[in-house]
């Protein structure tokens, strides 16, 4: 077992499951049905188990479930990001025929499921990781590509006049559509603010933690001439810093720039620590919370929503500054509300997005 393995098992999960009330992404699935007349019963397939920012989502979901009262959740997901198994995932509660699903989309064959399913007349909406050219119902997320945008100029203040940038890329799963978004974004942030650069490599991790370590280590042990890294998921920075010892180090000596995506409490201290120069995250539990709500009202009342229901952005960066039209705030200020679990939703209804 790597040491990155060990941490995850031991140190990260644990504090999280704490913090939020949940299982440990017990068995990969929790189901609550019923057959009570009336009583509506929802699908949630999440991209991976692994990833801490689903748990969060998780909670959010379960939360509106209970307030609602009359819709019970299957959460699910595959065990390694397998495409595959989503798409299986997703058939299955086509067969069943559930009354609704909400999708985490992990590229374009589940978004060939996610047809499917509309037409069988079961409505689906999208969370995290879109399928915008689909039939589904509504997404119910953040702009990743202006995610992407405020990473990029994030990047671009912290090398300006530094010449040329020979940027990696850490990515998830290749062709899920948020992750693109995110990378579109970040190099047309650059393109905008005329930073020299190449794109040197993307390198996929599938979304397992210990292959993100892996990816980023080797990617800078391969290519010295690398001087920039965009994690345009959490991954690597979900593990203790003492398992990126060359990325650490590059940091350290001045030759080496990385910003990241989402803001969980584990990466955080990458940004005090000065390894990271920020965080773009995503509204988490508004993923659960707003995505049952949004389902809920298109299936119970026949509401319709925008196709995109934008649950925000945070920015989290040393010293409070503004990043393109955004206010960020510093890692103590985030790690407050994660102490406090202070991320409190208000339902949203169509009228409240326009």
């Amino acid at each position: 077992m790597s040491s990155c393995r060990w941490f995850i098992r031991f140190a990260l999960v644990p504090v999280l499951s704490a913090l939020l009330g949940v299982s440990a992404f017990a068995g990969g699935q929790n189901e609550a049905a019923s057959s009570k007349p009336g009583f509506l019963n929802f699908a949630v397939v999440a991209k991976s188990l692994n990833n801490p920012a689903f748990q969060v989502a998780e909670k959010g979901a379960n939360d509106r479930a209970a307030e609602l009262g009359d819709v019970g959740i299957t959460w699910t997901a595959p065990t390694n990001a397998d495409a595959a198994e989503e798409v299986q995932m997703i058939e299955g509660f086509i067969a069943k025929h559930v009354d609704g699903i909400l999708v985490d989309s992990l590229g374009p064959s589940a978004c060939g499921a996610v047809n499917e399913a509309i037409k069988a007349g079961i409505p689906v909406v999208m969370w995290d990781s879109d399928c915008p050219d689909s039939e589904r119902n509504a997404y119910v997320g953040s702009d990743n590509f202006k995610g992407g945008y405020a990473a990029g100029l994030l990047y671009a203040k912290a090398v300006q006049g530094k010449g040329q940038q020979n940027v990696a890329i850490l990515t998830g799963t290749p062709g899920a559509s948020n992750l693109q978004q995110r990378d579109q974004g970040f190099t047309k942030a650059l393109d905008d603010q005329q930073i020299p650069y190449k794109i040197v490599t993307t390198v996929p991790c599938y979304e397992d933690l210990a292959k993100s370590v892996t990816a980023v280590e080797d990617t800078l042990r391969g290519n010295p001439s690398i001087n920039g890294f965009f994690f345009d998921g959490p991954w690597s920075l979900l593990v203790d810093p003492s398992n990126l010892p060359v990325m650490t180090s590059k940091v350290q000596s001045g030759a080496l720039t990385v910003v990241s995506f989402d803001t969980l409490p584990p990466e955080i201290q990458y940004v005090t620590n000065g390894s990271v120069i920020g965080l773009v995250g995503q509204t988490y539990y508004g993923w659960g919370y707003q995505g049952i709500q949004v389902l809920y009202q298109i299936v119970k009342n026949h509401l319709k929503y925008p196709k995109f229901v934008n649950t925000g952005l945070g920015i989290v960066t040393p010293q409070p500054e503004m990043v393109g039209d955004q206010q960020s705030i510093t890692p103590q200020a985030m790690n407050q509300l994660w102490s406090s679990f202070s991320f409190k939703e208000k339902p949203l209804l169509p009228q409240d997005l326009h």
